[in-house]
């Protein structure tokens, strides 16, 4: 799902609004490899849970090498947003800055009111092995933003939809909303429903940065801040 340009009817007057027509650029291989690489996030963290019997070293080592992997295979991909950004810093950092602030508030609504599942290590794990706390930072900030912002983007790019993006948004948070629920479902069902909510608004959230500034770059930095400002407070 790529935006090509500026639409007639805009979501908000003014400067930024949402683009007109959208095309697709990545192979059916390219998307089915990449979500693939994302399905078996959690059986390759339950496998390194069973070696070492510790949940977080499960999930730290499955984003790290997944995380890390898929930018590798879709470096282009990553390299093109990279570039989107760094061509045009004023509307990055406008987007960041909006990012951070959207981001940082709903989740902030998730822990005070809704209590769904945000992935994030375990206290004890961080308190107790300090050696580990950089990688486990990156792999819950950094490479779960990536996963999630390739992701979406991959999930979504075939979508056959013109002149509509508040629908393409809506369809970008529902699908990969309900994928990345099933990749770290809860252990409580109870926790299920909120958990899928949050993830929703999350990615309806990152596919609207997306869209106005043409790069899930401004989105997948917002949430590595706030992701790592999460953790750093469970110290």
């Amino acid at each position: 799902m790529i935006f090509e340009e500026r639409g007639a009817f805009p979501l908000f007057r003014g400067r930024y609004f949402l683009t007109q027509y959208t095309i697709s650029r990545l192979s059916n291989k390219r998307i089915i490899v990449s979500l693939l690489m994302i399905f078996f996030l959690r059986p390759l963290a339950e496998g390194i849970r069973f070696l070492t019997g510790d949940s977080t070293l499960g999930w730290m080592f499955a984003l790290n090498i997944l995380g890390s992997l898929l930018i590798i295979y879709d470096w282009n991909l990553f390299g093109i947003h990279y570039n989107r950004a760094k061509s045009n810093k004023g509307d990055f950092m406008i987007f960041f800055g909006l990012g951070l602030f959207l981001i940082g508030t709903w989740a902030a609504v998730d822990i005070r009111f809704l209590g769904g599942n945000i992935p994030l290590p375990e206290s004890t794990l961080l308190k107790n092995d300090l050696f580990a706390v950089p990688a486990v930072f990156a792999a819950f900030s950094f490479l779960q933003s990536t996963i999630v912002n390739i992701g979406f983007k991959c999930l979504t790019d075939h979508l056959k939809v013109r002149s509509n993006e508040l629908l393409i948004i809506f369809l970008s948070g529902v699908l990969f909303g309900l994928v990345y629920t099933i990749v770290f479902l809860p252990v409580q069902p109870a926790l299920i429903p909120r958990t899928l909510l949050y993830n929703i608004v999350l990615l309806w959230i990152l596919s609207y940065l997306y869209n106005q500034s043409n790069s899930f770059m401004p989105g997948l930095c917002a949430m590595t801040v706030i992701y790592l400002f999460l953790q750093i407070t469970l110290l």
